[in-house]
Formats: C-alpha cells, sequence, structure tokens
C-alpha cells in the first residue's frame, strides 16, 4: 500500500479533503489535482492542520475543462478517485449549462486513468442521479438500479449534470475494461475542515444565522462526510465494490427538523434556526415566477427512502445517525469563524 499512488481529482472539495485524510492515514501517496497553485496551498496548510503527513502528498494543476496536465496527474497511479464536480449555489437557468464541465471532466480523467493503465477508478456521483425526475412514482424506494430522468423538466441543472456525467463513466469503463466503483452520497454534512464552505455548509449557515425562518416541506437523506470519506477508500481497495453504485444515507430528516436539531445542539441557535413550514401553495405560486422554486415543487411532501445497505453490507459502512452530522458541521462552522 505505502508505495500505491492514488490520483485525487478535486481535492480542495469538502469530500475530497476528508477523503485525502483517509489515504494519508492508510499510508497511500496522494496526488491532488486543483484548478490553482493557490487552492493548492490552502489543501496542504488544512491537511497539515489535522495531521496528515505531507510528504505524501503532492499537488498538480489539472482543469476539467482543459486536456493539459491530466496524462501527468495520471501517470503511476495505481488507483484514481474523481470527486472533481461543479456544484453551485444556485441553479443556471439552462438545465444543461453544468453538463460540459462534468460530463467532459468525467471522461478526461477516465482517458486519463486508462492511459496510465489505473486498476480501478471511484467516482463521486449523487443521489440526485438516483431518484429524480419520477413524477407520480408511488414506490418511495430508491437503489443502486434507479437512474433520474432527466428528460423531466423539474429535474434541474446540477442533477442533469451529475446524471449525464455518471452514464458517460459507466459507458466508457465497460468499453475500456476500466474497474469502476460509485458512490451516490446524499445531503453530504459532518465537519469542515477549514473555512471554505462548500454548498451544504452555506444552506446549514444560513439556518443558524436566522436567515431561513419558514422552510419548505422537503427532506433530505443525509450522511456524514467522514463515513462519505471512508466509503470512497472502501470502494477503491475492495474487489467486490466493482461495477456496483452505492448510496450513501444514514435516514431522512426534512428542513424543519435539522433545524430543530440545530436547536438543540446550541440552544443559543433557538431563535435563529426555522420554526415554521412555508405552505406548498405558496412555494408552487413562487414557482410560477422562479425557476429556484420551481425545482423545489416535485420534492414537496415527497418521502424517499434511500436504499443504502449496499454500502453496509460491501464496504461495511456504520453509519453516524444525521443529528451527529449536522451536530459536527455546525460546531466547525463556529469554529472556523463562519457563523458567530
Amino acid at each position: 500500500m505505502a508505495a500505491d499512488t492514488v490520483l485525487l481529482t478535486g481535492i480542495s472539495g469538502f469530500i475530497a479533503k476528508h477523503v485525502a485524510l483517509r489515504l494519508l492515514e492508510r499510508g497511500y501517496r496522494v496526488r491532488g489535482s486543483v484548478r490553482s497553485a493557490g487552492k493548492g496551498a490552502e489543501v496542504r496548510a488544512t491537511l497539515a492542520h489535522h495531521g496528515a503527513q505531507l510528504d505524501r502528498l503532492e499537488i498538480v494543476e489539472a482543469d476539467l475543462l482543459a486536456d493539459a496536465g491530466w496524462a501527468k496527474a495520471a501517470a503511476g497511479c495505481r488507483f484514481v478517485v474523481h470527486t472533481a464536480s461543479p456544484f453551485p449555489l444556485t441553479q443556471p437557468r439552462d438545465r444543461f449549462a453544468l453538463v460540459p464541465a462534468a460530463r467532459q471532466g468525467t471522461l478526461r480523467v477516465i482517458a486519463a486513468a486508462n492511459a496510465a493503465g489505473a486498476e480501478r477508478l471511484v467516482m463521486t456521483s449523487s443521489i440526485v442521479a438516483v431518484y429524480q425526475g419520477h413524477t407520480g412514482r408511488t414506490d418511495a424506494r430508491y437503489g443502486e438500479a434507479d437512474w433520474s430522468n432527466i428528460d423531466d423538466p423539474s429535474v434541474g441543472a446540477y442533477a442533469v449534470s451529475k446524471t449525464v456525467a455518471e452514464c458517460a463513466a459507466w459507458e466508457v469503463a465497460r468499453e475500456s475494461g476500466l474497474e469502476l466503483a460509485v458512490i451516490n452520497p446524499a445531503f453530504v454534512l459532518g465537519p469542515l475542515l477549514d473555512a471554505d464552505a462548500g454548498t451544504s455548509a452555506t444552506l446549514i449557515a444560513m439556518m443558524m444565522r436566522g436567515r431561513a425562518p419558514l422552510v419548505p416541506d422537503i427532506s433530505f437523506g443525509i450522511v456524514d462526510v467522514r463515513d462519505v470519506a471512508d466509503a470512497h477508500v472502501a470502494a477503491m481497495e475492495r474487489q467486490a465494490a466493482a461495477g456496483r453504485r452505492f448510496i450513501l444515507s444514514a435516514g431522512t430528516r426534512s428542513l424543519l427538523e435539522i433545524g430543530r436539531h440545530l436547536a438543540v445542539t446550541d440552544p443559543s441557535l433557538r431563535r435563529r434556526v426555522p420554526r415554521f413550514v412555508l405552505p406548498d401553495s405558496l412555494v408552487r405560486a413562487a414557482a410560477l415566477v422562479s425557476p429556484q422554486a420551481r425545482l423545489l415543487v416535485p420534492e414537496l411532501g415527497r418521502p424517499k427512502d434511500l436504499d443504502a445497505g449496499p454500502a453496509r453490507s460491501v464496504l461495511d459502512i456504520v453509519f453516524r445517525q444525521p443529528e451527529a452530522a449536522i451536530a459536527a458541521m455546525a460546531a466547525s462552522l463556529k469554529n472556523c469563524g463562519i457563523v458567530r
């Protein structure tokens, strides 16, 4: 293991930094890709702060939108973990706006992995590549055989990009013979490693600051980022993981329940967190003029039963409870000075 090098794309991301820590703890050499040297310096500082041995960490520059740098990045790597993908807080109006970076970037990484003779690629997809676009479906149970229907206009740009990119990855992997395992996490919470807050942390921070007193009747599967990192490493190492998709969810909680637990964790937040549910009729009315609100309509009051059984049985993941992930993210938002 000590001699094995892993290419970790998008190492500056929330999930990827936790994956990097796990890989370094297990003795791998990690080559992390970033779009700029400045990001690389920030990552090194963060990982060092959390006890990582930087002598086995290498940072390389490579952009998903360009060919330059990927062949060099993958050279000599036994494994590739592809986490890089656009995840904007605000969805673009064009549902296919994020597809070029996600799909073409994924194909560039796979091509580089194949050219380098990599043994396996682990890809970070999303639960939104599994359950969206099934208007009228009565079965709330979703598993690894389910795919989002991107022909449904209710599916937003992020979900479209993740679904298209993952489909492309499976197609090319089958054609080339590259072993592929895919991680499909639900809403990822848990501790931040630094003050670089991503989309999920931004939503929790908004709640903690009192900027979301009313929330729609929407529920999410929740998973702790530490379990997500463990799943990536296990999917890379375990032979039985090849050719599988792994949904990661420790349980479903509504936005109101997330707010309530924030107040339980930190009573000083009691008057800031969401306390009321926005009537569905108001969300539907807003959807007539707001593309962002329009994306929420199919999710209103919709139960989801996400099958994380394969992650437990194949990857041996013992999930932390959603409340632990919520509390850890809230504490880290304060510790990093993002929320006061």
